[in-house]
């Protein structure tokens, strides 16, 4: 993939991670002009780019239980089209991306093309309500608080800030405490299911994605925390300041455009998945030579 297109995605990642956590907390009527240029704007940059790599790497960890999902409904469609299928797992997606990536016929450009659109709609669906909230609150709070004003009204509203980061960290620690799929010891819940695990028999099987939709939904909670903690403070901000009617605006925008992100990053991973599967019958014919 193309490094400049890659860093351009880590920077957007960055400012939406700026404006969900920095920005609530930059007290005063403007942001200084003074920061647009030249010099302090490469610094910016530098911390969004900083930033991105991380919260590019927590917005894909948010999300991984609904892309995991569609990889199962993917092997299982393969499974009904091969009743006889012999193979261990009929979606192996890594071995499947290694083959693809030595190909030189174009579709490693296209899969790279969806890759990219995949992040860049993954990070605006988990980062754009959180820097949304972070945009009313500066707005609505924090951009009245002067250098002289010992107190700022309805500080309170900070809480939702530090729960939307709190929420990034519980994830990223769970993910910690999950092996690898190579790893020699896996660590799986027992339940867990994985697309090597999925039975020949459709109503077994039928079974086991009734569980893994319940597994992909009680893991997705860390997402659904996040839209709802920063509805929440969202609405409550523009309650606060009723006078400021452009708030609610930004909240209701930021809410659809995200919720749209969702929808658009889900979409194309379907369209990624099946892209990557039609090359299952040129991997199963390379293994049985």
């Amino acid at each position: 993939m193309n490094t400049a297109q890659v860093s351009i995605e880590l920077v957007l990642a960055g400012i939406l991670a700026l404006c969900a956590f920095a920005l609530p907390f930059w007290t005063g009527s403007d942001i200084s002009a003074d920061l647009l240029q030249s010099e302090a704007l490469i610094g910016i940059l530098g911390i969004a780019y900083l930033l991105g790599v991380i919260f590019d790497k927590l917005a894909d960890t948010v999300l991984t239980p609904m892309e995991h999902f569609l990889r199962l409904k993917q092997a299982d469609k393969y499974l009904d089209k091969k009743p006889g299928f012999k193979g261990k797992d009929p979606f192996p997606q890594n071995e499947l991306e290694f083959k693809l990536k030595r190909t030189k016929d174009g579709r490693l450009e296209w899969m790279d093309s969806l890759k990219s659109r995949m992040r860049t709609s993954r990070e605006l669906a988990v980062l754009g309500l959180p820097a949304t909230m972070g945009i009313v609150i500066h707005e609505g709070v924090s951009k009245g608080c002067g250098v002289n004003q010992t107190t700022c009204a309805a500080q309170w509203l900070y809480v939702f800030v530090a729960l939307n980061l709190l929420i990034f960290i519980v994830t990223a620690w769970l993910e910690s405490k999950t092996s690898d799929e190579d790893s020699a010891f896996k660590d799986r819940q027992p339940q867990e299911i994985k697309t090597d695990d999925l039975v020949p028999d459709r109503e077994e099987r039928a079974r086991q994605l009734r569980q893994a939709r319940k597994q992909m939904r009680a893991k997705s909670i860390p997402y659904y925390l996040l839209i709802a903690n920063s509805t929440i403070a969202i609405a409550l901000t523009a309650l606060i300041k009723p006078d400021n009617s452009i708030l609610g605006l930004i909240g209701a925008s930021g809410l659809i455009v995200s919720l749209l992100a969702l929808w658009t990053c889900l979409r194309i991973t379907r369209t990624y998945i099946k892209f990557v599967a039609r090359e299952m019958p040129e991997y199963l014919a390379g293994k049985e030579k």
